[in-house]
């Protein structure tokens, strides 16, 4: 039992410094971005923003629903990595364009 005491313990500290990472990642290439940035550069920034937007709605979306199967104390410590993944797929895909509008009106407005 202490075992998965130290695991939950692990990966609760890995859970608090993966969102903040993510957060800051996300936040360092969006301020990185400037007059002398390339196209490649400023959609990779916007990328990053959508993708870590869409996996914070997806965290908060599944506070709502009770689910059996995410139970399980290893489940729990997993959930995170698959939001992110799927957060990065559905971004790629383009399917939500927040990353596509953010681009164009950066590009616009301060004539990236």
């Amino acid at each position: 039992m202490s075992s998965v005491l130290d695991v939950s313990s692990l990966y609760d500290s890995y859970a608090s410094q993966l969102s903040s990472a993510s957060a800051a990642g996300t936040s360092g290439k969006i301020g990185g971005i400037g007059k002398d940035s390339s196209d490649e550069e400023l959609m990779e920034a916007c990328k990053s923003f959508e993708s870590y937007f869409v996996q914070k709605m997806i965290e908060e979306a599944k506070k709502t629903v009770e689910n059996e199967d995410e139970e399980g104390e290893y489940t729990k410590m997993f959930a995170d990595m698959r939001n992110e993944q799927l957060a990065d797929t559905v971004t790629e895909s383009g399917q939500i364009g927040l990353a596509q509008q953010l681009y164009d009106n950066l590009k616009q407005q301060y004539k990236l």
